[in-house]
């Protein structure tokens, strides 16, 4: 019976199994060992708001207390160099405990860095200036239980003592009445148990208000008299948050309270040479960027029986502490001008709706608005009047004619005066482009700055914000291009715009503004010729190169066709060589003293017709095209050989008698090789030098190659009599029915790069105003263009790359870097005007790095404490708004009593000691920080004790 009960599992118990909190325990001690904490190395001592400077590292581990899941984490600090600990090989008497020496620094007691700003310090770093803790912590829901408080305490005591862990540990909890984390912990270092606690009221006991009474509670805390006094940390916190008359004339205040696009009426009103220029963007915010500013008076280490302090009387006059420091607090990013409009046209990059179904058919048909018959401009003479040729709006409108649009006429005339100075005299908003620049692969792929492109975009953007919306924008776009295609009718050229060919460095929006003065161009030299022909045509070179790269160039003042006559020089028999049917045609002059290979006749450079402009989005049509044609294909090669068929006939009429060897040595000399002639030969023939003996290069030699091919085909026709290569009118058309066509999200895409160029121009043109010059914000801008030059190269006009939402998306990401961006410049405006006391001046080395400082939101030493030119334009601040309240209540003793300074939001006191007693000998340190606020009473002890005497 006895073996059949012992057999039996129900009465088999294993009294040796490890509890849950055994296991904990267990498991905290191999963590401890895991992360070495028992070996952990004597570093230096810290320097001054090292901890606040330098970067953490965090390690973690998750456990199981039972039900509850726990996160220990390691908090450590990356000193760097300066941080590098001492072997471990030391006497063990001589050493000492990293922790001890950290509490005792005074060189770490206030941290820079703001509390109230999110990702700053850990409270436990802040409090103790330690480097490196530990914190046990539930992951879920916080710990209010006291029992569970004192049984997760004890298990953190116990892996402490087993594992000889050095570093501290501590568990957060929080308080039933309060929702503030409180801390508890532990430190041992050989036989001295540190001990941590924290302790948060929301009122402050009257006894504990001073010094006297704090002092009193420490030296009873720690129950033994030390040799050495009480050293002694005081720090008062002002608060200025009404700054009078800094809020009126800071320049951040700009508003548009009343009309955001508000020009001057009249010449007297004009912007000056002397003036800031106009621009459209607005730029400010709504309201005051710095929310308060923070004095913090400190006495860093007085002793604590040369100071008194009590209800009634203290030794601590902020006016006469030794150290000043300034923080500023800022607004929670308000709604700034320029990062408003461009966030509302943003919204427009989704929008597939058409100018007709924002304004109706009536308004969007093509000359509509202006009175215009289509059948006039058919059957009108040739040759123009004056009265036609000068451009002007006001012509064009009539007293009777009113806009249907959203937009009022008054301010659309405006708003085309702008676009267009050169319909009207005197223009108060010429075009001032600056000459191209070279090629910068990092450069924004926008327009010239204040172009018409420019100009254009950030009206669009206006009206998109203040003057209507997306029927707004429709209504400006109609007008735009309608103003376009009656400029295309009378050559009348467009202003601000890029000479030349369209650029390919430049948006796709401006290079089809170049393409139609190009078209005009062309148009007014085929048509005998405008003043618009004389002087726009100097700015358009013939494409080609010289000798040494390709045709030769020609003259720009030389009309494009037209025969020359030969050389005076040139005898009768050289006239009469040619046969009636094989005369030379087109011909613009000699091509130096070159002859023809198989005879003496002078080689001559003929007329040939102008090389063919073509715009971004057409030169990828072209590829594609031809890539789908494939290698070999015989459209493919028409395609590509147009132009080099026009030249080869143009040279076979100008010459008649040459063959592919003469318009190789014209058109692409590197592919003719002359032969290698002796020295002595050479110098024989110098003088007679006029054929020279050679043959064409291997890839001209191949049978039936490109070349060879087009000049057997290629006929003796002149560059007159030849059909055009660039129908100016067609094109002309298609530009215009492309501008004509564009939907709302088009016309975004269309002007977003130059918007955000526009806005980045801006933002750099007021930085340079007040000479700010702070390295974070040249960063933060280069960051800024880079982000935007690539964004610009995007091609989201492709048919095939249309990623509804990506494209929105990034925009926006760019338009955060360019908000906060924009507000770094208001908020450095603001302090300049507050805390430097001037609006605009040159400002110092010191000045720059006390705003750089402040608009991290650090708090910044100010130099001779409150006998400073910082300090003392604060004081003036402050007694600004001790005479406002006066005027307003009557009194400010309320706030200020009769002192300068109102009384202080904050007061705190640490209080430490360590050494020798006079009785037990070496004691370990004794720390205490109090922290007095408004609704709030912290105090954050650590004492020690020698555990040989427990």
């Amino acid at each position: 019976m006895t073996e059949e009960i012992d057999d039996l599992e129900f009465f088999q118990q294993d009294f040796t199994t490890a509890s849950n909190w055994e296991i904990f325990t267990a498991r905290l001690e191999e963590i401890f060992h895991e992360w070495k904490l028992p070996f952990v190395c004597l570093g230096e001592k810290l320097s001054r708001n090292q901890l606040s400077l330098c970067d953490w590292t965090t390690c973690q581990e998750i456990i199981n207390f039972a039900d509850v899941e726990m996160k220990i984490v390691r908090f450590t600090a990356k000193l760097g160099d300066s941080g590098k600990n001492e072997s471990v090989g030391k006497d063990e008497g001589s050493r000492q405990c990293q922790a001890f020496m950290d509490l005792m620094s005074l060189d770490n007691d206030y941290s820079i860095l703001d509390e109230e700003v999110e990702g700053s310090m850990h409270p436990i770093a802040r409090w103790y200036g330690l480097r490196d803790f530990v914190v046990v912590v539930s992951t879920k829901q916080p710990i209010y239980n006291e029992s569970q408080i004192r049984i997760l305490l004890s298990s953190v005591h116990i892996a402490v003592a087993e594992s000889n862990c050095e570093v501290p540990v501590f568990i957060e909890v929080i308080d039933k009445s309060q929702t503030y984390p409180i801390f508890l912990g532990v430190c041992e270092f050989q036989s001295t148990r540190l001990s941590f606690d924290v302790v948060h009221l929301q009122t402050t006991p009257p006894q504990f208000k001073y010094l006297s009474g704090l002092l009193d509670m420490f030296k009873g805390k720690i129950g033994v008299q030390y040799e050495d006094p009480v050293s002694v940390s005081v720090r008062l916190s002002y608060r200025l948050n009404q700054f009078g008359s800094a809020t009126r004339f800071g320049k951040w205040s700009n508003s548009f309270a009343t009309n955001p696009f508000d020009f001057p009426e009249d010449d007297e009103q004009a912007p000056k040479d002397d003036q800031e220029p106009f621009t459209v963007l607005p730029f400010g915010a709504m309201c005051d960027p710095v929310d308060e500013l923070v004095i913090y008076c400190t006495w860093p280490n007085v002793a604590d029986n040369v100071v008194i302090d009590s209800q009634t009387y203290s030794d601590f006059d902020p006016l006469l502490a030794p150290k000043w420091s300034l923080r500023a607090r800022y607004q929670p990013l308000p709604a700034c001008f320029l990062s408003e409009v461009l966030k509302e046209y943003l919204h427009n990059l989704e929008v597939m709706t058409t100018l007709s179904e924002l304004l109706g058919d009536s308004i969007t048909s093509t000359g509509a608005a202006f009175g215009v018959n289509p059948l006039d401009v058919l059957t009108e003479s040739k040759i123009p009047s004056l009265s036609s040729v000068l451009p002007t709006l006001s012509r064009r409108r009539k007293d009777n004619q009113k806009s249907s649009g959203p937009i009022r006429d008054d301010l659309l005339m405006k708003m085309l005066y702008y676009l267009f100075p050169d319909a009207q005299e005197n223009s108060q908003h010429p075009y001032n482009i600056p000459e191209i620049e070279p090629y910068d692969p990092l450069k924004i792929k926008s327009a010239p700055p204040d172009s018409l492109v420019h100009r254009l975009s950030a009206l669009l953007a206006l009206c998109q914000e203040y003057f209507g919306g997306k029927k707004a924008v429709a209504h400006l776009w109609m007008e735009f291009a309608q103003e376009m295609r009656y400029r295309v009718e009378r050559c009348i050229p467009i202003p601000g715009i890029g000479n030349g060919f369209p650029d390919s460095r430049t948006c796709l929006m401006h290079q089809k503004l170049q393409m139609l003065n190009i078209c005009m161009e062309r148009r007014c030299i085929r048509e005998g010729g405008l003043p618009f022909s004389l002087t726009s045509a100097e700015s358009t070179s013939k494409g080609g190169g010289n000798e040494g790269s390709g045709k030769k160039k020609i003259d720009d003042s030389e009309d494009e066709f037209f025969d020359c006559a030969n050389d005076d020089d040139e005898d009768d028999g050289q006239q009469n060589r040619h046969a009636p049917w094989n005369k030379p045609e087109g011909r613009l002059s000699r091509l130096g003293d070159m002859t023809l290979v198989d005879s003496d006749e002078p080689l001559y450079i003929p007329v040939t017709q102008e090389p063919v402009p073509k715009t971004e989005d057409q030169l990828e049509d072209d590829a594609e095209v031809m890539l789908k044609l494939g290698p070999g294909s015989e459209l493919g090669t028409q395609m590509m050989s147009a132009s080099l068929l026009s030249d080869m006939e143009s040279f076979k009429a100008a010459n008649p008698n040459g063959k592919i060897e003469d318009f190789i040595r014209w058109y692409s000399p590197r592919d003719w090789i002359e032969d290698a002639t002796d020295e002595d030969e050479e110098n024989a023939n110098a003088e007679s030098e006029q054929k020279k003996k050679g043959h064409l290069s291997s890839r001209m030699m191949i049978p039936g190659n490109t070349w060879s091919s087009v000049w057997d085909s290629a006929k003796p026709v002149p560059a007159r009599r030849q059909r055009r290569l660039f129908d100016d009118t067609k094109e002309a058309e298609k530009v215009l029915h492309f501008l004509e066509s564009r939907n709302i999200g088009q016309i975004a895409e269309l002007t977003t790069p130059t918007l955000f160029h526009a806005a980045i121009l801006k933002i750099q043109e007021e930085i340079a105003q007040d000479d700010f010059k702070i390295p974070a914000m040249t960063e933060q801008m280069e960051k800024i263009v880079a982000q935007c030059c690539k964004l610009s190269r995007e091609n989201w006009l492709s048919p095939g790359s249309r990623p509804y939402g990506i494209r929105s998306k990034k925009w926006q990401n760019l338009l955060l870097e360019l908000t906060n961006m924009e507000y770094h410049v208001l908020e450095a405006r603001s302090l300049i005007v507050k805390v430097l006391g001037c609006e605009k001046k040159e400002l110092t080395e010191w000045e720059r790095n006390l705003l750089s400082e402040l608009l991290k939101e650090h708090e910044c030493e100010l130099k001779n404490g409150s006998k400073g030119e910082v300090s003392m334009q604060i004081l003036g601040l402050f007694e600004e708004w001790k005479n406002s309240m006066i005027e307003q209540f009557g009194d400010g003793d309320q706030i200020f009593g009769n002192k300068p300074l109102p009384n202080p939001i904050e007061r705190q006191f640490i209080l430490r000691v360590s050494g020798k007693t006079l009785v037990r000998g070496m004691a370990g340190p004794q720390f205490l920080r109090a922290i007095m606020g408004q609704n709030q009473f912290r105090l954050c002890g650590a004492f020690s004790q020698d555990t040989n005497f427990l």
